[in-house]
């Protein structure tokens, strides 16, 4: 089996969580955990064929210019420790990245883009593959 692939087990289990349609009860939004003054002014879906497995979520912060990027699981995958990930680049700049096993979300990843154009983007890593999104430069300002 590879490093991160998913036991059949799990699988299993994620399937049967997707059609009950829970959500844990400690569940924050991506604007609690990017901090005050965060909007969401973006999101992509990141889902197998039947299944949404997360959310990438874009948010900014007016008062500083900051942009925050997270990667919630979704209730099929709230409390699996699976492989998670997210990425921020604001252009001209490296990226940064937070891509390691997680039950809940990766990311809070925040950077100044003050006048310049954003690259964001997460995955996910449930039953058999990979889920990945990575926008084109945008939300430029």
């Amino acid at each position: 089996m590879p490093p991160y692939a998913v036991p059949p087990v799990v699988a299993t289990a994620v399937a049967a969580l997707a059609a009950l349609n829970t959500t844990p009860a400690s569940a924050a939004t991506p604007a609690e955990i990017c901090g005050s003054g965060y909007v969401q002014i973006d999101s992509r879906t990141l889902q197998n064929s039947s299944t949404v497995l997360a959310r990438v979520h874009l948010l900014y912060n007016a008062s500083n210019g900051n942009n925050c990027v997270v990667t919630m699981h979704a209730p099929a995958t709230a409390g699996f420790a699976l492989p998670t990930g997210a990425w921020l680049t604001v252009q001209d700049s490296t990226t940064k990245k937070d891509q390691r096993t997680y039950s809940s979300y990766a990311g809070r990843l925040r950077a100044s883009a003050v006048g310049k154009c954003v690259r964001w983007g997460g995955m996910i890593e449930a039953g058999v593959g990979e889920h990945t999104y990575t926008s084109p430069w945008e939300h430029c300002g």
